[in-house]
């Protein structure tokens, strides 16, 4: 069922309860986990906070935290799946579900009141009760009345067949075409400000928190610019009535959409900038001249752009903006600059909404420490106040990873190892490239297929696999024109790849497009998948 009052009926419910918080490992889900914690810390519900990666983690936090506790809250995870039928919870254990992910599994729509899901998008095109779900779902076996004789009874038990043949036949396609598509809903984050709002908690951290969340939908393309746009009105409103009587302020303003150009030098943002990099063809022989061109149509001298962007000249680095959307026309690049949240704070560096994404990001999928501590960074990452020695972390961090990035796209595109498989373009990172440290999860290996999509066009469909261990791989799925429609056919299209194939394939990762396979088997897969989309 869905929560009608977001405070009354799903945060009142928790004032004076011990609540279990399951957090999945996403940008939108920390910036969730961020503003939720504030608003505890302030009426004093205690909490236990478990981040968890899938479903069978998901599984394992419940059973292992789940004494004494009424009241669980899943953040971006648990709403696209039977959160009765997998947990199997005592029958007074509420489940409060605020997740991203769509679409929405049936079965908590319809739920009694023990799965209660706190947003409904406007996107979900939701069956009916009525046509989903039947009382005499178990009579098929029952005798027609008594008094009918012969052929009536006859004629009777073959038309409440056919009646419930139609019926199947029915649901079938109303739910072929409710769960064809995976796809994200409006960032929870905002969801989370809006109870922060109407708690009259709303403060400067919790509007930073779901300006990076909405900003990154929009840096990963899992919303349309339109929608990105509607999701932002609501954080826009609250932005121009917020006081800020903690000094440090959230503003939108024109930025660029260059990534941490203002922790880099702007020839190194340029060259790993994803929007920028593939359309200069950086990968081809010819791309360093294309991009010394773009700094010279600049007016940029190679000495300055290779500095540190804070030690840049300050008249260069003040018309850095308006010297790019100068140049990007000659190079037919797109448009650098758009608006952008940027967080101001006395004696402090503007920061931008997009380099915490990068840097989050960075945390949550680090190759040298433990995933339950780049959460705990991830989450302090986002304070706004003070030295903030994990963002600093993670800044580093991102920077590493996107060169790794930039290297395996360019790798990729330069020796043509982007392959052609019928319906949809793939590419395999192999065991042993230098780079591999980086997409051992599906954020970083997302990128790289973003960037491979955004330099051929992004047309079709693309399919990216990376080494995960010794033995198996990651697969995960970009749609056709990923930038402008997100919709995503791949989750189904595994599922029934896997069972035509008799792959062992893991559908544990909560985003269905993402799957874990054997090494040895993914041809196997792949042709599987070749055969069923042709």
């Amino acid at each position: 069922m869905f929560v009608e009052d977001i405070k009354n009926d799903f945060y009142n419910s928790l004032l004076g309860n011990r609540v279990l918080l399951l957090v999945h490992y996403d940008v939108d889900a920390i910036c969730t986990c961020k503003i939720l914690q504030d608003l505890f810390k302030c009426d004093n519900i205690s909490y236990t906070l478990v981040p968890v990666g899938g479903i069978s983690e998901l599984k394992t936090a419940y059973e292992e935290n789940n004494e004494e506790i009424k009241y669980v809250v899943l953040v971006n995870c648990g709403g696209t799946i039977d959160l009765v039928d997998i947990l199997q919870p005592e029958e007074d254990v509420v489940f409060f579900v605020l997740d991203s992910h769509k679409p929405t599994d049936i079965c908590n729509v319809y739920s009694d009141g023990q799965v209660r899901v706190i947003y409904k998008d406007d996107e979900e095109n939701i069956p009916n009760f009525n046509d989903i779900f039947r009382e005499d779902e178990d009579e098929d076996d029952h005798e027609p009345e008594e008094e009918l004789q012969g052929t009536e009874r006859l004629e009777a038990v073959v038309q409440k067949r056919r009646e419930r043949k139609a019926w199947e036949e029915r649901r079938h396609t109303l739910m072929f075409n409710y769960t064809q598509f995976s796809y994200y809903g409006k960032p929870s984050g905002c969801v989370a400000l809006e109870l922060a709002v109407r708690a009259s908690r709303c403060n400067t951290a919790a509007l930073w928190a779901a300006a990076v969340a909405c900003t990154a939908h929009s840096a990963l393309h899992l919303r349309t610019n339109a929608r990105c746009l509607l999701d932002a009105e609501p954080l826009h409103r609250y932005l121009a009535t917020h006081s800020h009587a903690e000094g440090a302020r959230v503003v939108v303003e024109k930025d660029l959409c260059i990534p941490l150009y203002r922790c880099w030098s702007v020839e190194s943002a340029l060259s790993h900038a994803r929007c920028l990099a593939p359309v200069l063809r950086l990968h081809a022989a010819s791309g360093p001249a294309r991009l010394r061109q773009l700094l010279a149509d600049m007016g940029f001298p190679l000495q300055q752009a290779r500095q540190a962007y804070r030690s840049m000249d300050v008249e260069l680095r003040h018309g850095l903006l308006s010297a790019l959307e100068s140049a990007a026309p000659r190079l037919r690049l797109p448009a650098p600059a758009r608006a952008a949240f940027l967080l101001r704070r006395p004696h402090a560096h503007v920061l931008a909404a997009l380099d915490t994404v990068l840097a989050v990001m960075a945390l949550i999928e680090h190759d040298t420490i433990p995933k339950a501590d780049g959460f705990q960074k991830a989450l302090a990452a986002l304070q706004i106040t003070g030295e903030n020695e994990s963002l600093k972390f993670g800044i580093a961090a991102a920077k590493r990873s996107m060169e790794a990035v930039g290297r395996l796209s360019n790798g990729i595109l330069s020796s043509k190892s982007l392959m052609l498989a019928g319906p949809f373009n793939y590419f395999i990172i192999q065991e042993g490239v230098s780079e591999c440290w980086c997409v051992r999860g599906p954020l970083w290996l997302g990128e790289v297929a973003r960037w491979v999509a955004g330099a051929t066009g992004g047309s079709r469909p693309l399919l990216a696999s990376a080494p995960l261990s010794a033995t198996h791989c990651l697969l995960l799925g970009l749609p056709p024109r990923h930038d402008a429609e997100p919709r995503n056919l791949f989750g189904a299209a595994f599922e029934q790849a896997a069972t035509k194939s008799s792959v062992s394939v893991s559908l544990d990762y909560v985003d269905t497009s993402v799957v874990v396979l054997p090494t040895s088997q993914r041809t196997q897969f792949l042709d599987a998948l070749t055969a069923l989309l042709a």
